[in-house]
């Protein structure tokens, strides 16, 4: 069975990536899909499910340190199923790459599972603002991959564009590089038969120190996301709200509220909710029982970003439209 994984910061494009390989990349291949969301309740899962594929959603941690046990049993239970040819694995955005590449390095994995090309995603408006703010944590999404998608390419000048393919070379002067817009790309460019470089030389690494003084090759790889700390919460966004009502809610949130995405109705409407950064993207989506948005970020004052939040929905409004 192969395994791919995609990696990049908060609202880059993964899950849309996601989305367009389990659409566009079947064929004649079995495609799953692993979760991993950072928050209480799963977001990007319910974005993808309605598809006819088996996927396994990891909420409340990430997938390179508190739910590395899971991960391993869930890509070992779809492997169980005999007729699943790829999973498609989309890490957290505050998930290590190093240590994402360390999990399937052990000799249990790497002799019964392909590891496909390491893909980071880049939301290159965004990309000189995150490297100052993140360091060396954002810098090793570019650094481990062997694809990497320079994606919104259509919210970009051509100066940002430019200097941003510029710093990525620098980091990374081996992968490949994709320009898209909104994640659109040839799935082949992923799903194809390739390997991932990063892995092989990593193995090597390994094998190499493995073979000299054991007493040497320290596998202390612990981590506590010093370069990115960011914790979430859950708010209920059942009821109805308005555009407007929404967007000043939005606007006057602090720059360490990183990410939100959630479901609400917005003017009688189903919606999903996603917001990066400055950033608003309002979608209009299928209709769903449970109502919740997720905010993710370092350091944030629940109580002041929840103070306002519930005043923006008329519970009753959404009652009577349900009934």
């Amino acid at each position: 069975m192969r395994v791919n994984l995609l990696f990049g910061f908060l609202g880059s494009g993964k899950t849309t990536l996601a989305r367009r390989l389990l659409k566009e990349g079947g064929g004649d291949r079995k495609l799953a899909v692993i979760v991993n969301e950072f928050g209480e309740v799963g977001i990007d899962g319910a974005i993808l499910e309605g598809k006819d594929i088996d996927m396994v959603e990891l909420t409340s941690g990430c997938l390179c340190c508190t739910l590395k046990g899971s991960l391993l049993n869930a890509v070992e239970e779809l492997n169980a199923k005999k007729d699943i040819d790829v999973v498609v694995i989309e890490a957290t955005g505050v998930a290590e790459p190093e240590e994402m590449i360390e999990t399937f390095s052990e000799p249990t994995f790497r002799d019964h599972y392909e590891i496909g090309p390491m893909v980071s995603v880049i939301d290159i408006p965004k990309f000189t603002r995150l490297r100052e703010m993140l360091g060396p944590f954002y810098e090793a999404q570019v650094i481990n991959a062997d694809v990497l998608v320079l994606n919104k390419i259509d919210l970009a000048s051509a100066e940002e564009l430019e200097t941003a393919r510029r710093a990525v070379v620098e980091l990374n002067d081996t992968a490949e590089l994709l320009y898209t817009e909104q994640c659109d790309l040839n799935v082949e460019e992923i799903l194809a038969g390739k390997t991932s470089q990063k892995m092989v030389s990593y193995l090597a690494r390994e094998d190499h120190a493995a073979a000299g003084d054991h007493h040497d090759h320290d596998h202390n790889h612990d981590h506590d996301h010093r370069h990115a700390p960011a914790q979430s919460f859950v708010l209920d966004s059942g009821g109805d709200t308005s555009r407007n009502a929404l967007e000043a809610y939005f606007d006057g949130l602090p720059e360490n509220v990183w990410r939100v995405k959630g479901f609400t109705h917005i003017d009688g409407t189903p919606a999903l909710v996603q917001y990066t950064m400055g950033q608003l993207v309002v979608d209009e989506t299928a209709p769903r029982k449970n109502h919740h948005m997720v905010f993710i970020g370092p350091d944030m004052d629940q109580s002041s970003i929840e103070s306002g939040f519930g005043e923006l929905f008329n519970r009753e409004a959404s009652d009577q439209a349900a009934q």
